[in-house]
């Protein structure tokens, strides 16, 4: 959710002072990967083992395992409700998050959901109007053992609402996430999260953006992407 809280603020930061220079353009502070990484798409073939709270759990102990698990722990944090619904995140952070990671993820996510919503202006009427949602485009395995791995999901994303008085539009960004998740209960769960703008492509220079409509109705009309597996 970082992710939308710094494009929000960088938007209406760079439409209150006139900036020019796009939110997310900056190069990862991770670096290039490194060649001994292991890189590939979203966890392959793996099939979770049930859903909690939405969100798919019970991952094989295994490298494709564990990158299941940190893109769809990745994409059910990138939800309207999970913006503006605290007792829904904090079911799903309860479901993926290792016990003694909890808390401090519940605060840091609480409070950017705070930051999110007010940058944002929803409020109970317009929450319904709020547009974010997440893709993994690739993943990296760092590191790995049966007892702790290190995961990258770089990702797509979409974030704004489709009001025509909002002061953020719908507007796309890339970022690539750090995790750390360990085996604990019989399951792969976060212990750390960090994130880096980016790596973002050249834009498309001869696209107008769309309307606030045809982003609405496209929001109404296409499912969220699935979880992987």
């Amino acid at each position: 959710m970082a992710f939308a809280l710094i494009l929000v603020i960088g938007i209406v930061l760079a439409n209150v002072t006139g900036g020019s220079r796009s939110p997310g353009s900056a190069a990862p502070s991770g670096g290039a990967p490194s060649a001994a990484a292991s890189a590939g798409r979203s966890g392959g073939g793996v099939k979770a083992g049930g859903v909690a709270s939405g969100v798919p759990v019970g991952y094989p102990r295994t490298r494709e395992g564990v990158t299941a698990a940190a893109v769809n722990y990745e994409v059910a944090r990138s939800s309207p409700s999970y913006v503006t619904n605290q007792s829904f995140r904090h079911s799903v952070l309860a479901v993926m998050m290792a016990s003694d990671s909890l808390a401090g993820q519940q605060q840091v996510d609480d409070r950017d959901a705070v930051k999110l919503t007010s940058a944002l202006g929803i409020g109970k009427d317009s929450s319904s109007r709020l547009i974010l949602r997440a893709a993994a485009l690739g993943t990296q395995v760092g590191s790995y053992s049966p007892e702790v791995a290190t995961v990258r999901v770089w990702m797509s994303e979409l974030v704004g609402m489709t009001s025509s008085d909002s002061p953020v539009p719908v507007s796309a960004n890339w970022s690539t996430y750090a995790l750390t998740l360990q085996w604990q209960h019989g399951d792969w769960k976060i212990s750390d999260i960090s994130q880096s703008a980016g790596p973002t492509p050249l834009q498309t220079s001869d696209r107008l953006p769309d309307s606030v409509g045809t982003f609405r109705k496209m929001d109404e009309d296409f499912h969220a992407p699935p979880y992987v597996g």
